[in-house]
């Protein structure tokens, strides 16, 4: 394992990176030049477009498909959940008349949609869209245990019936939701963005031009175009049933280098980007220091380890003690984030305080190994998807920590199609991953992990006492209760199996130009322009 040393070299060398890219005083001169140009030429156009610099998604606008936070960030401003999570943490309804009604058994959901809403083009919104949106969203496999406690889910699942029978039509604007089995966070999990609504008929119509050429939601925005490689233009929904919408459009241009976005940024040619933690010094005390925002996502870095590569209990607890994640933290990440052993961080229902917070000992986990049959070391191979840099940063550090322990680490870099299907077929024995919690409970935090999550899964872990614990926690609607239950299961994940070894939390920054308003980051970490203007 590499100590802090180490680890501070590696910053420094991304400090260094990131000074030569951003230029110097001269450069900083010219940028002030063109972004006096560039603003003066906006407002001169009369129209109120929000320029944002965005990572290039490669793949369709459909978080149905992906479940990318890049392509959310687009996505959220086009197409519309049923209901949404307020910045406060609570459910309110977006495209139904009021909140659903819940039977006395607690098994059905009753439904209301609201009056006058049309997608994009031009169709009115039924309950058949609503069918089938849910039903798409689980054939495409990549969120589907969203609704897996569903009537009939299962057998739809499994391809044994044309839909799922628990989804019931009533009428146009009247539909129920059947549950199998009791399960209170099913509102929240429809908030998502991954049960966006889309209509039926044009969404089958495009195919695989879904999400590409095509793409008609509900939301303040439609989508204008979408070229990989250049970006998005979306334009103003004038027939928004959410109010009026002040801006006249938005502008994703694709820059994957965290440098170069900032260096448009201060020419004047973007409104918005989000910084990399390598930047944060560099813009915290500068000249954009009141120009720079920050926000903390619930959720954050973990080491996943696949329990058939990797079966031994105590191999796995010498890698959790292996990482130096106070170094990495504040050297590698220059104090941006928060060391974490748990999954479940404050803010939750089941976050614990007391828990042991794994210290860097680097000698116990040479002793653990040495128990588990390993006296000379262990070989590891860290999977990172090349798509987010900083899962590289992550174990290359990690890489440097733990071959003081005698882990001897190699680290395989691969694309974003590559990551999906070895994920998915177990060809990742330790990847860097990372998550955030699509709602505000402890089940959206913990399904990646449970074994039930077939479609998330990359562990291959089975406990049957957390099985049963996740089970528990979403019959009750006791918080004392949950929170006992979840925080049970936390310790079991991360302080007994040890199937994850969880890193930090982080805290994000973005760049906003003073003369954009009403604009902001939820804590599920989504972004909607609706209520946001430009005041020059």
């Amino acid at each position: 394992m590499k100590k802090r040393l180490v680890s501070l070299a590696l910053a420094l060398a991304l400090t260094a990176g990131c000074l030569t890219g951003c230029g110097g005083s001269k450069d900083e001169n010219k940028a002030d030049a063109t972004a006096t140009t560039n603003t003066a030429s906006s407002e001169a156009s009369g129209e109120k477009i929000l320029r944002v610099a965005s990572e290039d998604p490669q793949v369709p606008l459909d978080m149905q498909l992906n479940t990318y936070s890049i392509i959310m960030k687009v996505t959220d401003n086009v197409t519309e959940s049923l209901m949404l999570t307020n910045d406060k943490g609570e459910l309110e309804p977006t495209l139904l008349a009021e909140m659903p009604v819940l039977s006395e058994d607690k098994l059905t959901y009753s439904f209301t949609l609201k009056d006058g809403v049309t997608f994009h083009n031009g169709a009115p919104l039924t309950s058949n869209d609503v069918k089938y949106s849910l039903e798409r969203m689980v054939s495409k496999y990549k969120m589907s245990s969203l609704l897996e406690k569903v009537a009939g889910y299962q057998e739809f699942f499994d391809e044994q019936a044309d839909e799922i029978t628990g989804i019931e039509i009533v009428d146009d604007t009247h539909f129920n939701i059947h549950m199998s089995e009791i399960y209170t966070p099913l509102l929240s999990a429809l908030s998502t963005p991954y049960c966006a609504i889309y209509p039926a008929e044009a969404c089958e119509e495009a195919g695989d031009n879904w999400g590409m050429s095509v793409l008609y939601g509900t939301g303040p925005f439609k989508l204008v175009s979408y070229q990989t490689g250049v970006g998005v233009e979306l334009a103003k929904n004038e027939n928004y049933h959410g109010g009026e919408v002040k801006l006249d459009g938005i502008k994703y241009t694709f820059i994957d280098d965290p440098n170069t976005g900032v260096l448009e940024y201060q020419k004047g040619n973007i409104d918005v980007v989000y910084l990399d933690a390598s930047l944060y010094p560099t813009y915290a005390n500068g000249d954009l220091k009141d120009e720079l925002y920050t926000f903390n996502p619930v959720g954050g870095y973990y080491l996943s380890l696949n329990v058939k590569d990797i079966p031994e209990v105590k191999v796995r607890e010498a890698m959790t003690y292996a990482i130096d994640r106070d170094a990495i933290c504040n050297s590698v990440l220059f104090g941006t984030a928060t060391p974490n052993s748990n999954f479940l961080q404050d803010g939750l229902i089941g976050a614990d305080d007391s828990a042991e917070q794994f210290a860097y000992d680097p000698e116990k986990a040479k002793s653990l190994l040495a128990e588990a049959g390993y006296p000379d070391g262990y070989d590891l191979r860290i999977t990172v998807n090349t798509k987010y840099p900083t899962s590289l940063t992550i174990a290359t550090a990690v890489q440097a920590q733990m071959a003081e322990a005698g882990i001897r680490v190699e680290i395989e870099q691969v694309d974003s199609a590559a990551w999906t299907d070895m994920k998915k077929n177990g060809g990742v024995t330790c990847g860097i991953g990372n998550w955030y919690v699509d709602y505000n409970d402890p089940d959206s935090m913990l399904y990646p992990v449970s074994d039930g999550r077939v479609d998330l899964n990359s562990i291959f872990w089975h406990n049957d006492e957390f099985k049963q614990l996740m089970i528990d926690g979403v019959q009750t609607e006791d918080t004392a209760e949950r929170q006992e239950i979840y925080a049970h299961a936390d310790h079991i994940l991360t302080h007994e199996e040890f199937a994850v070894a969880m890193i930090y939390n982080e805290t994000m920054f973005y760049l906003k130009k003073p003369y954009v308003k009403d604009f902001a980051v939820t804590f599920t970490y989504r972004t909607m322009f609706n209520n946001t203007d430009i005041e020059y």
